[in-house]
């Protein structure tokens, strides 16, 4: 009985950080990436370049990507596919929705490097949280675990690919100025990850962390814990 009760205990603690995780990273895209116009990876990457084509919204259109990766993940990952995944699907394009309103007339600053700072801070912070727990964040996490679950590619590899593809995207859209930005954007928010997951590993703010990506997303869906629909 006890176990048990340290078994839910976990899981309402896993469940509440994925939550505050994803809330975060959702209040720091509307306070300082949005208003800046940065561009950045990810499902909010790709995100940002169909609004610029179409208009359409952010919010909206991260749910729908996110509702389409959740399917194509469940059928090619299978049952260890975990239940966080679910919460991050939606956790994250409804707060941005929210935020969005709620944050509607705040604004900071138009410093583009204290943009660039605090967005990949908070980004790496929110996010990071989230895959401490063993939590997957959903979106554009999915498809290089498919990649690395059939043709055994590095998730570091097409991760990084594809983020670089995401940024290229964008970049027709923008000055080259705002591509270099979101570079270090993405640099800023992957070191804070790797820091908040493997705390020990060197500090130096290099490149050079690159390769714990495989092992960040190895932890995800190989953890001892995790929510799953089992």
């Amino acid at each position: 009985m006890e176990n048990k009760n340290q078994t839910m205990l976990q899981r309402g603690i896993t469940l509440l950080t994925v939550i505050i995780g994803n809330a975060m990273y959702a209040a720091v895209a509307v306070l300082f990436l949005l208003p800046s116009g940065l561009p950045t990876g990810g499902t909010t990457g790709i995100a940002l370049l169909v609004n610029r084509l179409t208009g359409l919204s952010v919010s909206m259109f991260v749910l729908g990507f996110n509702i389409v990766m959740l399917v194509v993940g469940f059928i090619f990952l299978g049952k260890k596919f975990a239940f966080t995944t679910i919460v991050s699907t939606f956790t994250y394009p409804i707060c941005l929705e929210l935020f969005g309103q709620i944050f509607a007339n705040v604004h900071f600053t138009d410093d583009i490097w204290l943009n660039t700072i605090f967005s990949g801070l908070g980004i790496g912070v929110g996010l990071g949280s989230v895959i401490r727990m063993g939590a997957s964040t959903g979106g554009m996490d999915i498809p290089p675990l498919i990649l690395n679950k059939y043709f055994k590619i590095p998730v570091s590899v097409s991760l990084n690919a594809f983020d670089i593809c995401i940024l290229l995207g964008q970049a027709i859209l923008i000055p080259p100025e705002m591509l270099l930005y979101g570079v270090i954007l993405v640099i800023t928010y992957t070191k804070m990850i790797i820091l908040e997951v493997y705390p020990n590993v060197n500090h130096f703010f290099t490149l050079f962390f690159q390769p714990y990506f495989r092992e960040i997303f190895y932890l995800i869906f190989n953890s001892d814990f995790r929510l799953t629909f089992t």
